[in-house]
């Protein structure tokens, strides 16, 4: 049996809807284009590429999307049943993949995404994924196939701020100063 890959990407961070507009127009923030950029780049330099990618039809979701697409040179498939959908729409939507693809992005939206991380691995503590947060999973199962508990998690890519790395760097430089066998007051 052909193993696969699924991958589930949660909207970049969006703006608040303007006035007159739904929810469904909103836009990605500066933030959130710049972390979906980020991401895809990230994805790009550990050769995590999909051959097929599902978006919701949301303005947000269609932004953070199209840097996926372009990257990986794919066919992108939106749907509108994607958008807010619950976890019942997401699985119907991923068993009509073809069979010969071999790893699929789905880019959708909160809870419906992060219900489904666990879902698809109840080894997974249930958890929010983030806004511009990919999981990734591996499937042994064909894609009309796909059932809860049939995947194993293997890949979380979340956004950290710059700051939040900068200061990890520093606590890994701190960490690694106090393996450095010190010399003791007494002798200095």
């Amino acid at each position: 049996m052909t193993q696969r890959t699924l991958s589930l990407l949660r909207h970049g961070d969006a703006l608040p809807a303007e006035p007159g507009a739904t929810d469904f127009q909103r836009h990605l923030s500066t933030r959130g284009h710049t972390e979906i950029n980020r991401l895809a780049q990230q994805c790009v330099k550990q050769q995590l590429s999909a051959d097929w990618i599902y978006a919701s039809t949301a303005v947000r979701a269609q932004a953070s999307a199209a840097p996926f697409a372009k990257a990986w040179a794919c066919p992108k498939i939106d749907l509108a049943e994607l958008y807010l959908a619950d976890l019942a729409q997401l699985y119907d939507s991923l068993k009509q993949t073809p069979s010969d693809i071999q790893h699929v992005l789905l880019v959708g939206h909160n809870p419906g995404l992060s219900y489904m991380t666990h879902s698809l691995d109840a080894q997974q503590p249930p958890s929010e994924l983030p806004t511009a947060g990919l999981v990734s999973f591996v499937i042994t199962t064909e894609w009309v196939g796909l059932t809860p508990g049939c995947a194993k998690h293997v890949l979380t890519l979340t956004p950290t701020p710059k700051k939040i790395q900068e200061v990890r760097a520093l606590d890994r430089r701190l960490n690694d100063a106090r393996q450095i066998k010190t010399v003791p007051d007494s002798v200095r």
